[in-house]
């Protein structure tokens, strides 16, 4: 093998190592953006968003912050990425970002001074729920906030993946062993004396270890872990539900979530399958197929849910209204174009995990890309999803006939 094509490969494999881990930082900034835009949208139609998620105007926080703050932390990852540019990507670098991370939910979660807690007030009823969401309250039926931050976490659920992954890159490429087995595959590859260059030595690292947590099962567990906690908030929903009706429906919900998980496991089972080692019955085109039907049922699922009954929509309504499919109240503009506009949209985003079995999107894109797109569309979709979850809510309790002039900005 050519030496040059083994230097580009290892190159390769190292900026999708780093990219592993700074892809989520990317895809919580586009949520940042979206939930400014959110926010934008029910201040100028005076949804009353405020009264369902149970906030007080202390609490509110300004589209303006969320943009800022969005721009800083994507001006921070392009700032990682330039530095991998120009001396390599390391686990160093791995770890760095990693490391920030963690300080950033620490900053979220903890306690601070007291000095900082009076211009973050923004901060507590987003942190309440995002620690109830692991450790939910089983007396009562989980606030409606708190589902609209886990659902917000099954569509980056994908982030945990890319997150355990790089941790699991970080954690291997520490060890000796793996030192040694970079020095044994290099070995067998001939005379490669550009390879022995420091920086190509550390991305080789970073390249080695991609492939030994390609074949780890934790990322995809981890994948999984945003399903499990919106599945859990259905069964407490569930059991405080004021009649059977309302109990049935938490079931359904719950099977919708539970759908997920086969998506998950087919898709690990097709990563990890090695014909003629793993000595399994079905190959990996055979879970392939499993993978997709399973997707299959759960956007069906999960789109037919969307419509019925997170958005309140598909009500028998009479065509001379002009809102025929939709519902009788609608608190958007006229005409309601923009309602049949966000269905197809959310129709789009629902599928469009589809493209990874498309041959010429995965050539035009290359399939690490394909993926980063289809999670940033899966992002804009959710932010989307807000507009017309939060509508409906808002319908539901009674909070939409509102003319305070004082309308938080």
């Amino acid at each position: 093998m050519d030496g040059g094509l083994v230097e580009d490969a290892v190159k390769e494999k190292s900026v999708q190592a780093l990219w592993y881990v700074v892809r989520p930082g990317y895809m919580v900034a586009l949520f940042l953006v979206g939930w400014a835009a959110n926010v934008s949208l029910f201040t100028r139609y005076h949804i009353d968003y405020a009264a369902v998620l149970g906030i007080t105007k202390e609490e509110f926080i300004s589209s303006r912050f969320l943009v800022i703050l969005s721009a800083f932390l994507a001006l921070m990852l392009s700032l990682v990425r330039m530095l991998a540019s120009l001396h390599g990507a390391s686990t160093e670098l791995i770890s760095v970002v990693l490391l920030c991370y963690v300080v950033v939910l620490l900053l979220i979660l903890g306690v601070l001074p007291r000095r900082w807690r009076e211009h973050c007030r923004w901060r507590e009823p987003f942190a309440q729920a995002l620690r109830r969401c692991v450790w939910p309250d089983t007396t009562k039926e989980i606030p409606f906030a708190e589902v609209l931050v886990a659902d917000g976490l099954t569509s980056v659920a994908k982030l945990f993946f890319d997150l355990t992954t790089g941790s699991c890159i970080v954690i291997s490429s520490s060890e000796p062993a793996l030192k040694s087995t970079l020095g044994g595959t290099l070995g067998t590859l001939g005379t490669l004396s550009p390879i022995k260059r420091p920086e190509l030595t550390a991305q080789g690292v970073l390249a080695t270890a991609l492939d030994q947590c390609s074949g780890s099962s934790l990322p995809y567990l981890a994948w999984s872990v945003p399903f499990l906690i919106r599945a859990r908030q259905c069964v407490i929903t569930a059991r405080h539900a004021p009649d059977a009706w309302n109990r049935d429906l938490q079931r359904i919900n719950l099977a919708k979530y539970l759908s997920a998980l086969p998506v998950v496991f087919f898709a690990m089972c097709h990563a990890r399958v090695i014909p003629g080692i793993n000595g399994s019955m079905l190959t990996s085109e055979d879970f392939e197929v499993l993978w997709a039907l399973a997707a299959i049922v759960n956007s069906a699922f999960s789109f037919l849910w969307d419509l019925v009954m997170d958005w309140g929509l598909l009500h028998w309504v009479p065509l001379k209204l002009g809102n025929f499919g939709l519902r009788p109240t609608l608190l958007y503009p006229q005409p309601p174009v923009v309602y049949y506009f966000a269905i197809v949209l959310n129709f789009i985003g629902r599928t469009l995990w589809s493209l990874r079995w498309s041959e010429q999107a995965t050539i035009f894109l290359g399939a690490f890309f394909l993926s980063s797109v289809q999670q940033a569309a899966e992002v804009v979709r959710r932010c989307l999803w807000n507009v017309l979850r939060v509508e409906w809510q808002c319908i539901c309790k009674g909070k939409w006939a509102r003319n305070d002039k004082s309308f938080p900005v």
